[in-house]
Formats: C-alpha cells, sequence, structure tokens
C-alpha cells in the first residue's frame, strides 16, 4: 500500500485508481447518507475524486489514505449542500444500488445496526428492508455516523479522524442516534418522537 501512495504522490494514475476504487464502496455509501440522493451522491464523489487527485501530492500520510478521501469527500459533500441550499429527504430508493450497480446486501449492515440496539439475532429480508427505511428516517448527521460505524465498519477512531471530532465526541453521536433508530426502527410510526428526542 505504502508503494501505491508513493507513486500516486508522484502522479502515477494508475496507483491512484488503484487506491480510490479501495475506498469507493465507503465513499459512496457516506455521500448517500449526507445526500440521500443518488445524483447528488454520484456528482459529490465524481467531484472528490479530482480534488483528491489533485491534492495527493500533498498527502502527508497522517492518517489512512482511505481515510483522507473520506475527509475529503464529506468536505465536498457539505459545500454541495450549501451550493444547494438545500437538504434532499431521504428517497425510498435509499441505498437501493452501490456505486457499481451490484447494489447492497443490508443482511450483515441490518445485523450490525440492530446489534447496536439491542437486538441479538440474525435478520431476515423484511428486517433488513426495515432497518435500512428506519436508516432513512434518520438525519443527514445520524445517517452518517451510522453508515461509518456499522455498514463501513469504521472503528470509532477513524471515525473521529473522518469526522473531526473527538472519540468521546464520535461515541456520544453514535448512542444518540442508535437511540433515535431504536425508537423509529420499534415504532415504525415515532419519526416525531425521535425529532423531539433531540
Amino acid at each position: 500500500m505504502d508503494d501505491l501512495i508513493q507513486r500516486a504522490r508522484n502522479g502515477d494514475s494508475e496507483a491512484f485508481v488503484t487506491l480510490f476504487e479501495h475506498s469507493k464502496q465507503a465513499l459512496w455509501r457516506a455521500a448517500m447518507a449526507v445526500l440521500g440522493n443518488v445524483d447528488d451522491a454520484a456528482d459529490v464523489l465524481q467531484e472528490t475524486t479530482v480534488k483528491a487527485w489533485r491534492a495527493m501530492p500533498r498527502f502527508g500520510g497522517r492518517c489512512a489514505v482511505g481515510t483522507w478521501f473520506m475527509r475529503i469527500l464529506l468536505r465536498t459533500c457539505y459545500d454541495y449542500r450549501r451550493r444547494r441550499q438545500r437538504e434532499t429527504p431521504c428517497a425510498m430508493g435509499f441505498f437501493d444500488a452501490d456505486v457499481d450497480g451490484s447494489g447492497v446486501s443490508w443482511e450483515p449492515a441490518a445485523e450490525a445496526m440492530l446489534a447496536g440496539a439491542g437486538v441479538r439475532r440474525a435478520p431476515d429480508r423484511d428486517e433488513a428492508l426495515d432497518v435500512r427505511a428506519a436508516l432513512g428516517k434518520l438525519s443527514a448527521d445520524d445517517r452518517l455516523v451510522l453508515v461509518l460505524f456499522y455498514v463501513n465498519d469504521f472503528p470509532v477512531r477513524h471515525v473521529s479522524l473522518i469526522m473531526n471530532l473527538s472519540e468521546g465526541a464520535v461515541r456520544t453521536r453514535l448512542a444518540r442516534a442508535r437511540d433515535r433508530f431504536k425508537i423509529i426502527y420499534g415504532n415504525p410510526g415515532s419519526h416525531e418522537k425521535a425529532e423531539v428526542a433531540r
């Protein structure tokens, strides 16, 4: 990996593409968590690719390259939202297609989310869909922290670097997002209760 990073820093586009492809699915899911719209996420991912390529010679290696890509992506997402001056509500198709069109297997992600909510069993397909629907009702910030931790499987330390927060703040956000998720998942009509709990 270090060889790829060094080659990419020296302008080797093939090495950069290899590095970026390794992180692409996680980046896509994070963009969808923040923006909730396939077209916006695709635009942001493309813009992130260009920004990362231009900034690659300045990559200092103080964090993992995937974490660095994720920070660029999140800044780009928030800039994009500001430019659009609107937050797209999450559609029913939230996470339907992954960046390569192959789709996301929600059973492992649902199992992790349900375990975080205190449910200790393997979910079936319907429960996985319910998890996805509950995620879609959360705020973009809640979706992001849950997706980074449970779906992309980043440890708290990496989430803190990505979100530029302390590890304690990430744990707090995770706990609060899990609580709101539990309310929505446990009672699909209780979206208002989750908003009040903020």
